[in-house]
């Protein structure tokens, strides 16, 4: 790449041009902003990942502790049922009575189980153990056929009574062979350390019984939360469970799903006559990062560090290059300014890509102004004396080597018109930062005439016709 004088080769070569600068600060500000989300992005898929795993944990332990609290309900219905079956004969006393209604008050006393109503086939109730809850009062009903059931019949023991309680529905038989419909209130605390294993879960949990119908027995969440019959339904669709029906095959006893941003879990409970759902909230990405502030705080104090460091070192860095860039080209300038002004030529060799430029006023004394048209070593030394390039191929070598920094001696290079002009030719290697040539300036200055040096020039006259002629 040949330049002249009148141009400023750095120029082109700045890096530290302020656009340039805001460029590499936009790129870097926008890889650390990459490097946060990505890392936010992580966070919130570690805290799913943790949220479901719990999530499924405390599916499981539910599962335990709900088919426990059924079978001790179905055991105090079992102690209790021969009881009640003895206070409705014709020939009960009421000493008799007094005794069974104490015995089954001190069996429901540590059970689930807080009153026991004893249905006629209307509905009307014909008798009343242990303390009947005003949430339950009016609203007890005998035990139902599923709503849902298929082609056989399936009786629905356990149904809501209110928001906080559920019934347990069953038929005693009476000494007569008789069946009587009675309802087993249930407390409100029972089944409750199946619903509490959800809060193990984490924020935004739910978790619900449900009967073969799919209605919501009993329900826990967070606090502010409440499981609706739209989570039931999403349960339903996530999970692909829907409420059993007699004649179809049993529902899944461990299904997992996730919809929405949220994580479902259901369980089978007793084989089937009821399920547990649980529910919980995949966390967002701004609690993924409340939940990590302070891990996130450090990472982002970290990366800004980095990036004003690395900004810094590099504009710096960009800074010295031009720096020497430009420092290179004025000693260059004023060199060749000083040596036009002084009638001799320069000629800048860049020793990294073999590139030579030619000064105006080398082109003016032995080109006839014009710049030859290769930018290579070779065409400067083909213009030298076949007699003179040995020597100056050496002296050249040992700039390139780093032996000689600074070399003076005389060559003979020819001009346009065919006549050979000794020249005096001072040369000096510029080191790049590593040390190393990495220009070489040679500066020409014509020998002044005496008449030696005319009748030298005059024999090379001759020399260059008698050569001109055999060629």
């Amino acid at each position: 790449m040949t330049h002249d004088m009148k141009s400023r080769p750095v120029a082109g070569l700045r890096r530290n041009d302020p656009v340039l600068v805001r460029a590499l600060q936009a790129i870097t500000f926008c890889g650390v902003l990459l490097g946060m989300l990505l890392y936010a992005w992580l966070a919130v898929r570690s805290d799913a990942v943790a949220s479901h795993r719990g999530l499924a944990e405390a599916a499981a332990v539910g599962q335990v502790a709900a088919d426990a609290e059924l079978a001790r309900i179905e055991a105090a219905v079992d102690r209790t049922a021969p009881l009640i079956a003895g206070t409705l004969g014709k020939d009960v006393s009421a000493e008799d009575l007094r005794t069974a209604n104490a015995k089954i008050a001190d069996i429901l006393s540590s059970t689930p189980i807080a009153a026991i109503a004893v249905m006629d086939g209307k509905g009307g109730i014909v008798s009343v153990f242990g303390q009947m809850p005003a949430d339950a009062a009016g609203r007890l009903t005998p035990a139902s056929s599923s709503q849902r059931a298929g082609q056989k019949l399936l009786n629905l023991d356990l149904v809501p009574v209110s928001d906080l309680r559920a019934a347990y529905s069953q038929d005693i038989v009476l000494a007569d062979g008789a069946r009587m419909p009675v309802v087993f209130v249930l407390r409100t605390g029972a089944f409750q350390a199946a619903l509490d294993a959800g809060a193990s879960a984490g924020n935004g949990w739910r978790a619900a019984l449900l009967n073969v119908d799919g209605q919501i027995l009993l329900s826990h969440a967070a606090q502010g939360g409440d499981f609706t019959r739209s989570d039931v339904a999403l349960a339903a669709r996530v999970t692909g469970w829907k409420p059993l029906y007699a004649n179809e095959a049993l529902a899944n006893e461990h299904v997992s799903g996730r919809e929405n941003g949220a994580s479902v879990e259901t369980r089978m409970v007793a084989g089937g006559r009821l399920h547990l759902i649980y529910l919980s909230d995949e966390p967002s990405l701004l609690a993924a990062i409340a939940s990590r502030q302070w891990e996130f705080m450090a990472l982002l104090g970290v990366s800004v560090l980095a990036l004003v460091l690395a900004l810094s070192l590099i504009q710096n860095e960009w800074r010295r290059d031009d720096r020497d860039s430009e420092d290179t080209f004025l000693v260059l300038a004023q060199a060749r300014a000083s040596c036009d002004l002084l009638d001799a030529g320069v000629i800048d060799w860049s020793v990294k890509d073999g590139r030579v430029t030619y000064s105006d006023g080398w082109a003016e004394m032995f080109a006839r102004s014009i710049k030859p048209d290769a930018q290579d070593a070779h065409e400067w030394i083909s213009r030298i004396h076949p007699d003179d390039q040995d020597a100056a191929r050496e002296t050249y070598q040992s700039m390139l080597d780093g032996t000689a920094r600074d070399v003076v001696h005389l060559i003979r290079i020819r001009l346009p018109s065919g006549l050979w002009v000794q020249v005096q030719e001072r040369g000096r290697v510029i080191e790049g930062t590593d040390g190393a040539p990495a220009r070489i300036v040679l500066v020409q200055t014509p020998k002044a005439a005496d008449g030696g040096a005319l009748k030298e020039t005059l024999l090379g006259l001759g020399e260059s016709r008698d050569y001109a002629r055999a060629s």
